[in-house]
């Protein structure tokens, strides 16, 4: 009974056991089996396998055996056996189930078998499967060994490949792997039979793999070598080096030993020898070396082989040692290495040359570099040559030695015999240039006959000589000489002139080194002449030099001649070039240029001269200098008019008077007096001061003041650097080397002790690199010199054009020689000279020139802007703005865009904010868009001109710019008739993070002493502490900040306020903290406004009259005391003495001067200042005068204070100048007292000598060892007087170190105080505390300065508590009072202040930490709900977060009420996200959890519920649905979803709370790998994919609330995440290249983002689909990516989303179509891919264009244009119009494949690309063509064609059949057949019947081809009976109307720029029109080009240059065409295009 079709399965049903299920099934294939029929076999054979595959193998087994066994059987069942074993012989998981079913112990099942009617190839596979069972193994093997050779014979002939390559690759493996060891089924040459085969049929790209799987673990006899098996398997299989390579380790040699390596090659040399065929040596080689291991492959050379060849050749080049190195060795048997060599030597070059090898070369064409073309072309003829291997002569000549046996120097004499038959010069230089002195006979003879020949002049002597003299030694040129005496021509020779041979035979490195030797010694002469004092008899004349001085113009020589040759030179030489270079500008400066513009040229080239007018200009000026009819300010002002000036002249004698500067140094010691001397270090160290000198002339005058200084104090030299060092200390931090070289002159710091301090503050401020640095020794060094990064990079000129072929150099001469002498008068005539010079020709590089102008701006531009001058000097200034005004000229008045490729003006404005040069930016940029004023476009509201208004309105409004630049920014406005009020300011400057926001974050520290919190603005020691910072100043991030007490004072209306020197600020800085506040005003007594506004006036009413009284007092002081105290210490040699005596004196004259003259004025004016102050702040009511009067009377004395302080200082200051003489005196006196110089008595020469003094009875006698102890004593009594102890350093408030005052180290013997009065004092100082904190309107600590009361009051609190006698009692009562205060406060300021206090309070006294940080972990009071409060607590680390969680937890476990939980749920949710983050959510771990239990209890409020909600636990959605479930997990799952969840909600919290969010990403990212979130691939997926889930339900939960401020943070937050794990991390699956590692990241995780989007818009087809959110989350990673400071990955990670963009394509994604156009041309993805290094983003986004291309194509194939399709199609033609205006070489060069995509419908698209060319070119104008095309002129080169046009046409044989017909060798019969693969089967989906990509591809292919041959054999470019001409004239001829349009499109597509293909194809279609035979074929010519022309502009080139001579050219006939007058509406037609062509 048959079984129903369809039914033969058996189903189980209820109550069937599997057994009895078998059972059935087993029965049923019987059944089956017994009732085949003929037409039965097809269904019952299906329903058999049906069963196999239902019940598995067991079925299948039992099928097999049935069919097997012996007994009756079906008539068909030998059938139904063969064709199931043809089955099981190609489905390779069949194998194993056969091999079960025969593998039986009921009957020897495989004998019965019968495959004799199965082919040998299918009976080896089916046997193969067997062998691995052992029952069948001997059977199957017997079977495999008969049909073996069958079988490989089948294999390697088949048409196709018989077997899929996996299962071959199971096959070999179960035939050579699978049989036992010991017993290998097939021997050697059947192995390698079969592995041929397959690598013959498969090819070595498939069977690579395979081998390398297989041979390492093939079974082969025992005792097999490495050789023979390498052997065994034939040169074929040993062909690849990584097959060799897998095999080496199953031998012992990964890596191989060199003993290993000997070994293998010696076996290979016998077996060679026995006539074995080897396998392949080259393979083995590379393989070896591929090991990460060095072999001595040298020595394996040098071992008898016969595989030299395959060694040298495939030894890697940089290997090391190189192979080829053991051929150049001393061999034992010298005469078989010579031999060996020769042998070499004779192969032809083809197969062996050494110049392929590492080795030293004879000539290359880079030695002649400077030679004539000649001679460097006659050795590029030879540097080819094989004998070109200076290795190998050397080995020839140490075997041409005499000493050598004779067998041997015959060898070398063959060789030599045979090389100079070959190449004569390459021996002559090899035996030269050999690094031997000796000298042999052979070497000799050869060298002489050869030298000789080449004397008399044999060809190749130039070379040879060049070669020779360039690179000879002594030696070698010695030899030259003797063979010219032999020749009789040595004398005229050397007499030749020039000298030429004479110094180029002296020439040499030595010889180079001779000159540097002899000018260091000439100059170290005249130096040391320099410095020595003249012998009395020279009259003042200075000392000559011990050796006779050169002259400046042989020093240029001499330095020319070492720059000419400076390659040359080894680096100890290059250095000491530069020294001897720069000590020969020291002594001889006028080989320096020192105009402002030519200071950076390079110097001693040339002798600077001056005209005699210039000259005696500066002369008189320097006359009158030292006249003092001019004072030294006007010669510096003077200075600075020649250097700014415009004029060439003023120029030169800024330049002379420089000189004339430095030319005098050398009459220094000699001949200037003191006086003198001292003007011109003066004058000099100004001009570096002002930063008159710059660059290389700068390093010389900072020698001459450094020498000058190493020179001791009594030498006139030292008074001139000494001088100038004074004027320019200020800069001495710039220069860290000359700070180094001073601080070792201790004579210099003995002389000027105060240097020292200056010189250490100096090396610790000062940068580490300046423009201007100078070395140690004083000067830059040219060469090698490091170049800064410019400052500003916003600007980018782009890479210059092609050039056309310039005019003649005489002509281009002659031009510019008219244009430079032009000039109104001669007008006419120049006019008429240039038209006779100039030719049309030269017009060609017009177009060129506009972007060589453009190119050249742009250069001059960055130039400009990065040059320091340009902020220093008013000339460079005007230059940047005449360059600007320029390039605003050029580019926006002529309505050109500036690119922002090239220069973006907002980023070039911020870069200046950023540097500190705002000042060139503001005017580049202001008067750069002056020429915006001129334009028809680039006038408000232009966008991009609004932009960068509002950018500078920004900077106007904010950025408190100097008048000057705020004038730049409202000129520009008034121009542009723009209101600057009405520009909206931007926020670019204001949002961007500071730079203290990106060093650190921003958490108040709290130091853990309060001693390290400043409390007074200066101290004692504040000039000396920290960095240097200056009296009055605190250091702030390594910053000195002066902070004044008063503020900065509004002027008043009674007088000006001023600002004075440092000296005077620091006075006045103190003067607030001194005033008082009598206690009769309480309470505004403790009012700190009230006691500013006091201080205001005090301050006010002293600077109006300090600065009279101070001079006046300091000047009658100082008079005074120089007469009286000179007199006086006339005989005291002291210098000390006379200082400290000088200064007491001057400074008490000075204090009661000034006290007598400002009491008066200060009772006036004080109380008139005060009551102005009091009421500018808003005391008016109480300014009474009986008030004003009080607070005069009490700070009248505090005013006087300062003033006389003031005067002091002043005094002081005056003396050290006043005294400067006296000094001197008594210093150099010591010094010679000290040399044993016999001086007399002292006697200061200030003072006159008088016998009255020396009368004098003895108290007032003077004596002769200067004044006694008790005259003395008389000057130190001036102090005595003095409460306030004069000190030469500012007073200051004890206590304090550089404006920190140190609590703890109280003065000596404090005084305790009683509990009760430190109570009292505490209550009082904290009322006053109070206070203060609620009027200061700073919001934190940290933002108060040192000396603010508030830090003061605090100071004085922990003071109070260290000095009370109850250490218990009194810190713990501040403790309680300080903690109600805290709960008390509403500030944040209040908060951070008493909690600093509590902390210290805590910290130093036990008891009342203990008991205040009890109170806070456990008390239970209400009070202690302050969440800034415990926030503030938990940052200043009183107590710690973990103990804030456990102390939280247990007190909600205890009592949950509501109170106590939106405390706690308010501290985590501060905590976490505070700026940054005060904690995580990990170590509230137990509060949470406690949080958790109190929701599942029920007890929960609902700010608990929404916490744990955005933490962990429940993801809780809007009632309504907003949006389909994104995914579906599994209940295990969800708990780990929750976790993950939590974390991400962690970062967005991050996120929105961080500026800077990079900071908290790491330890984030840390707590994540602690987690095990990101350790493995199925972890981090799962995280990220929950991560963008989240993110896109929290922007649809925001945006349905309508909360769409926020509704973008999580989707932000999350890209910024992405970014951040891919720069910080990496897949590991990337290896150790860090870079891919990076990307493979990224596409792992964007791969998670198209899975959501996928999802998405599945589930939510239609208008429910919203592409919002993904779009919003992919440009944002744009710009993450750009911002992220990535560096050389960034291109790789954006074509890494480029991959993904691909996978979301228009085509499968057809809701995402808009929002995927706006990514692909983002301005953050597009340009970085298209402008990437090496075009590496250009196939990227071709790929995405093409995916966009072919989507318009579909949805406008129907011609209905939709809404939506149209605005797709605008955006599109937008995106193209940007392409070809910014890329169009891109477009030009896959103009194909982007137009192939497109549909005819898109015309104008097509239009659009075609019209792009390469961005060097201009196109000629179509029109001004001429009449005819003529077919033998090239329009161009063969252009660049990227797309793959042959594609179509590759896996086609047809493309073999196109190449013969175009070459002529095949005949036209393939034609039809072409037809026919034109023509589709079906309509395709656009609804073509024609295969346009084939058609397209076919069409080009053809003419590419013709191209190339025309171009291959010359003459016109398109010849009529081209081959390809008439394919596709016969292609048009033979297709409808239809297919020649699509022909003709395609031919069109290619009439592009001129170019060939242009040429060939606009040929074609014009020889088509003429020689159609159909009138039909015109008539679709002229439909193309109306498409074209129909569509909107712009139209290609080529297109319109065809038609016009379609049009214009008679021969064509076309306007009396009939299709032309078919109708009145095409003539129309026709006629208006030909009209708007032609207009």
């Amino acid at each position: 009974m048959d079984t129903p079709a369809g039914n033969s399965g058996v189903r189980h049903g209820h109550g069937h056991s599997p057994s009895q299920v078998s059972t059935i099934v087993k029965a049923q294939v019987v059944f089956l089996l017994s009732t085949l029929t003929e037409d039965k076999f097809a269904r019952h054979q299906q329903e058999i396998r049906a069963l196999s595959d239902q019940h598995g193998p067991d079925t299948y087994m039992h099928f097999i055996r049935r069919l097997v066994q012996p007994g009756p059987q079906p008539a068909l069942a030998p059938r139904l056996l063969n064709e199931e074993l043809e089955r099981i012989a190609h489905e390779p998981t069949l194998a194993a189930p056969f091999r079960d079913a025969l593998d039986s112990d009921q009957a020897d099942l495989f004998r019965q078998l019968d495959m004799s009617s199965l082919a040998p190839l299918t009976r080896l596979v089916l046997c193969a499967a067997l062998v691995s069972a052992p029952r069948l193994l001997h059977a199957a093997a017997t079977a495999i060994r008969a049909d073996l050779d069958n079988a490989v014979i089948a294999l390697a002939h088949s048409d196709h490949a018989p077997l899929a390559p996996e299962h071959l690759h199971q096959v070999i493996a179960n035939l050579l792997v699978d049989p036992p060891k010991d017993s290998p089924i097939l021997d050697a040459a059947q192995r390698q039979a079969l592995l041929v085969a397959a690598r013959t049929k498969y090819g070595p790209e498939v069977m690579a793999p395979i081998f390398q799987s297989i041979l390492p673990n093939m079974r082969v006899p025992p005792n097999t070598t490495a050789v023979g098996f390498l052997v065994q398997l034939g040169p074929d299989i040993t062909s690849d080096p990584d097959v060799v390579r897998a095999v080496l380790p199953r031998f012992g040699l990964s890596p191989p030993t060199n003993e290993q390596l000997t070994e293998v090659f010696t076996a290979l040399a016998r077996l060679s020898t026995d006539g074995h065929v080897l396998c392949d040596v080259s393979a083995l080689v590379r393989a070896l070396c591929s090991f990460n291991q060095t072999l001595d492959w040298p020595r394996v050379v040098q071992h008898p082989l016969n595989s030299f060849i395959a060694i040298l050749l495939n030894t890697p080049i940089d290997a090391q040692p190189h192979a080829v190195a053991g051929l150049w060795t001393t061999w034992s048997n010298s005469l078989y290495q010579l031999r060996l060599l020769d042998a070499l030597l004779s192969l032809p070059s083809e197969t062996f040359n050494f110049v392929l090898l590492p080795g030293k070369r004879i000539i290359t064409v880079d030695d002649v570099a400077h030679a004539s073309p000649a001679i460097k072309t006659l050795a590029a003829n030879v540097q080819s040559h094989t004998w070109n291997s200076l290795d190998l002569f050397d080995v020839l000549v140490r075997h041409s030695a005499d000493e050598k046996p004779a067998e041997t120097r015959a060898a070398v004499r063959e060789m030599l015999d045979k090389a100079v038959k070959i190449s004569p010069e390459i021996v002559h230089m090899g035996l030269f240039l050999v690094n031997n002195p000796t000298w042999g006979h052979i070497r000799a003879e050869y060298a002489d006959r050869l030298l000789k020949a080449f004397l008399q002049g044999q060809p190749n002597h130039q070379l040879v000589f060049m070669r020779i003299f360039t690179a000879s030694n002594q030696l070698n040129i010695t030899r030259i000489l003797d063979v010219a005496q032999d020749l009789k021509i040595l004398e005229s020779l050397l007499e030749v002139r020039p000298f030429e041979f004479a110094l180029d035979s002296a020439h040499g490195t030595e010889f180079l080194h001779a000159i540097l030797s002899f000018l260091d010694e000439k100059m170290d002469a005249e130096r040391l002449a320099r410095k020595t004092d003249p012998p009395p008899e020279s009259n003042g004349s200075p000392v000559e030099s011990n050796t006779m001085p050169l002259y400046r113009v042989a020093i240029t020589i001499m330095l020319r001649l070492i720059r000419k040759h400076f390659h040359q030179l080894d680096e100890a030489d290059k250095e000491y070039s530069a020294e001897v270079r720069n000590a020969c500008l020291q002594i001889h400066p006028r080989l320096m240029v020192l105009t402002p513009n030519g200071m950076d040229t390079e110097p001693g080239l040339s002798v600077v001269e001056y005209p005699p007018d210039v000259e005696s200009e500066i002369d008189v000026m320097y006359k009158q200098m030292y006249e003092e009819k001019m004072t030294m300010d006007q010669v510096l002002t003077f200075v600075h008019r020649l250097r700014d000036s415009n004029n060439p002249r003023d120029h030169e004698s800024f330049a002379y008077m420089l000189h004339s500067l430095f030319d005098e140094y050398k009459f220094f010691q000699a001949c200037y007096p003191p006086r003198e001397l001292a003007m011109t270090g003066f004058l000099l160290g100004s001009l570096i001061q002002q930063r008159l000198i710059e660059g290389i002339p700068l390093g010389i005058a900072m020698r001459y003041i450094v020498d000058a200084l190493g020179c001791t104090p009594d030498k006139n030299l030292f008074i001139f650097g000494s001088e100038a060092l004074r004027r320019f200390e200020s800069r001495l931090h710039e220069w860290k080397p000359i700070c180094h070289r001073l601080l070792e002159m201790r004579h210099l710091l003995e002389y000027r002790p105060e240097l020292h301090a200056l010189l250490q503050r100096a090396l610790i401020t000062g940068p580490d690199v300046s423009g201007d640095t100078v070395a140690a020794n004083g000067i830059v060094s040219v060469n090698g010199e490091a170049e800064l990064p410019p400052v500003f990079t916003a600007i980018q000129p782009d890479e210059l054009p092609a050039l056309y072929d310039l005019p003649p150099e005489e002509a281009s001469d002659k031009i510019l020689f008219i244009v430079n002498n032009l000039a109104p008068n001669n007008f006419e005539d120049k006019l008429e000279e240039m038209r006779k010079t100039f030719q049309d020709d030269y017009a060609r590089c017009r177009p060129v020139l506009d972007k060589f102008i453009l190119h050249e701006t742009y250069v001059k531009s960055a130039a400009l802007l990065n040059n320091e001058r340009s902020m220093q000097t008013g000339l460079e200034k005007n230059h940047l703005r005449n360059i600007a005004s320029w390039l605003g000229t050029i580019t926006l008045a002529r309505n050109q865009p500036v690119r922002y490729k090239n220069l973006s003006f907002k980023d070039l404005l911020i870069e200046g904010y950023d540097s500190g040069r705002v000042v060139v930016a503001i005017t580049f940029v202001c008067t750069a868009l002056a020429g915006c004023a001129d334009s028809t476009v680039f006038k408000p509201p232009n966008p991009w001109l609004m932009a960068v208004l509002s950018l500078l309105h920004e900077l106007y409004s904010f950025a408190q710019l100097k008048l000057n630049l705020l004038f730049e920014i409202e000129r520009v406005c008034k121009l542009l008739d723009v209101d600057l009020e009405s520009i909206e300011p931007s926020a670019i400057i204001r949002n961007r993070p500071s730079l203290d926001s990106l060093a650190g974050p921003g958490l108040p520290e709290y130091p853990e002493d309060i001693t390290a919190l400043p409390m007074s603005d200066y101290g004692p020691a504040a000039g000396t502490v920290g960095n240097g910072s200056a009296p009055g100043g605190i250091i702030v991030d390594g910053t000195q900040q002066l902070i004044a007490i008063g503020g900065p004072a509004p002027a008043s209306p009674g007088g000006e306020t001023h600002v004075f020197g440092a000296p005077l600020e620091a006075i006045m800085g103190q003067l607030a903290s001194s005033v008082q506040i009598s206690s009769q005003l309480q309470p505004l007594a403790l009012n700190h406004a009230f006691k500013r506004a006091v201080a205001l006036g005090v301050d006010r009413a002293v600077r109006e009259i300090i600065i009279p009284v101070v001079d006046r007092s300091a000047t009658i002081s100082g008079i005074s005391t120089h007469e009286l105290t000179v007199k006086d210490f006339a005989s005291d040699a002291s210098e000390e003495r006379l200082r400290e005596a000088a200064a007491s004196m001057a400074a008490s004259l000075a204090r009661h001067l000034a006290l007598v003259t400002c009491k008066e004025p200060l009772k006036g004016n004080l109380a008139t200042h005060i009551r102005t102050a009091l009421v500018e702040q808003g005391f008016g009511e109480v300014a009474r005068d009986d008030v004003i009067l009080l607070l005069a009377g009490e700070n009248w004395d505090v005013a006087c204070t300062a003033i006389e302080r003031a005067a002091m200082e002043r005094a002081v200051s005056d003396v050290d100048s006043s005294f400067e003489a006296s000094f001197d005196a008594r210093r150099g006196w010591a010094q010679l007292q000290a040399r044993g110089v016999p001086r007399g008595d002292f006697w200061d020469p200030a003072a006159a000598r008088s016998a009255f003094s020396l009368s004098l009875p003895d108290p007032l006698r003077l004596g002769k060892n200067g004044v006694s102890p008790q005259q003395f004593n008389i000057y130190k009594d001036f102090t005595g007087d003095d409460p306030r102890r004069y000190s030469r350093a500012p007073t200051a408030m004890s206590g304090s170190v550089g404006g920190s005052t140190l609590i703890g180290s109280p003065a000596p013997g404090p005084q305790l105080i009683p509990h009760e009065a430190a109570v009292d004092r505490f209550t009082q100082i904290a009322r006053e505390l109070d206070g203060l904190i609620v009027q200061l309107p700073a919001q934190s600590l940290q933002q108060l300065p040192a000396t603010n009361d508030v830090r003061q009051l605090i100071r004085q609190i922990v003071a109070l508590a260290d000095q009370s006698l109850e250490r218990v009692q009194t810190p713990l009562h501040m403790a309680q009072k300080t903690m109600q205060s805290l709960y008390r406060t509403n500030s944040q300021l209040g908060r951070e202040t008493y909690v600093f206090l509590l902390n210290h309070l805590c910290h130093n006294f036990g008891e009342a930490g203990k008991e205040a940080i009890n109170w806070l972990l456990n008390s239970d009071d209400e009070r202690k709900y302050n969440i800034p409060v415990t926030v503030t607590i938990l940052q200043a680390r009183l107590i710690t977060v973990e103990q804030q969680d456990q102390s939280l937890a247990k007190l909600v476990a205890e009592n949950p009420r509501p109170p106590l939980l939106d405390f706690a749920v308010g501290v985590i949710r501060a905590c976490l996200t505070h700026e940054p983050p005060v904690a995580t959510r990990v170590q509230f771990r137990y509060l949470v959890e406690i949080l958790l239990q109190v929701s599942n209890a029920g007890k929960a409020t609902e700010d608990v519920d929404r916490l744990l909600d955005d933490l962990q636990i429940i993801v809780r959605r809007p009632a309504g649905p907003v949006v389909a479930d994104i995914a579906h997990f599994k209940p295990e799952q969800q708990e780990l979803r929750e976790k993950l969840h939590a974390w991400f909600q962690q970062w967005v919290s991050l996120f929105r709370s961080n500026q800077d969010p990079e900071k908290s990403f790491v330890s984030y990212a840390t707590q994540l790998s602690k987690q095990g979130v990101m350790k493995a691939d199925e972890s981090s997926s799962f995280f990220f994919r929950v991560c963008v889930e989240t993110a896109v339900h929290s922007y649809f939960r925001c945006s349905q609330a309508g909360e769409h401020q926020v509704e973008f943070q999580s989707l932000d937050a999350l890209s910024r995440m992405v970014v951040y794990m891919v720069k910080y991390q990496g897949d590991p699956q990337g290896g150790n290249n860090a870079e891919s590692a990076k990307v493979l990241y990224l596409s792992k995780i964007l791969s998670i983002f198209v899975l959501v989007l996928s999802s998405m818009h599945e589930e939510l087809a239609g208008a429910g689909f919203q592409p919002k959110p993904i779009f919003r989350l992919f440009s944002t990673l744009m710009y993450d990516i750009q911002d992220a400071g990535l560096g050389q990955i960034q291109v790789p990670l954006l074509i890494s989303l480029c991959e993904t963009l691909s996978s979301l394509q228009p085509g499968v994604f057809p809701g995402f179509a808009f929002h995927w156009l706006c990514l692909i041309s983002h301005r953050l993805y597009m340009p970085k891919l298209l402008q990437a290094d090496n075009r590496e983003g250009w196939p990227a986004f071709h790929k995405l264009l093409c995916f966009h291309f072919q989507f318009m194509a579909t949805i406008m194939k129907d011609g209905q244009m939709s809404r939506a399709v149209t605005q797709l199609y605008r955006a599109t033609l937008r995106v193209l119009m940007v392409l070809l205006h910014d890329f169009p070489d891109f477009l030009s060069e896959y103009y194909f494949s982007l137009t192939n995509a497109l549909s005819s419908r898109c015309m104008q698209f097509c239009n659009i690309i075609s019209c792009a060319f390469p961005a060097n070119m201009t196109l000629p104008d179509p029109y001004l063509q001429g009449e005819i095309l003529d077919a033998t002129s090239d329009l161009g080169p063969i252009p660049a064609v990227l797309s793959d046009y042959a594609g179509a046409l590759k896996s086609d044989i047809i493309r073999g059949h196109l190449d013969q017909i175009l070459l002529h060798r095949s005949s036209p019969t393939i034609l039809p057949s072409l037809l026919e693969r034109l023509v589709l089967p079906e309509p395709s989906n656009l609804g073509d019947n024609y295969n346009i990509p084939f058609m397209n591809a076919l069409v080009l292919y053809v003419g590419v081809q013709s191209v190339s041959q025309a171009k291959m054999q010359g003459g016109s470019l398109f010849n009529p009976e081209d081959p390809g001409v008439g394919l596709l004239m016969y292609l048009i001829s033979n297709v409808d109307v239809e297919g020649q349009y699509h022909l003709l499109n395609s031919v069109l597509m290619h009439l592009r720029y001129p170019n060939a293909h242009t040429h060939w194809f606009s040929c074609f279609v014009l020889h088509l029109f003429l020689e159609a035979k159909d009138d039909r074929v015109g008539e679709v010519v002229a439909r193309v080009f109306l498409d074209r022309f129909i569509a909107n502009r712009p139209h290609p080139w080529g297109v319109c240059m065809t038609f016009i001579q379609l049009l214009r050219n008679p021969r064509y006939d076309f306007w009396s065409k009939p299709f032309v007058q078919v109708s009145p509406e095409v003539t129309a037609l026709l006629e208006s295009i030909a009209k708007s062509l032609f207009s």
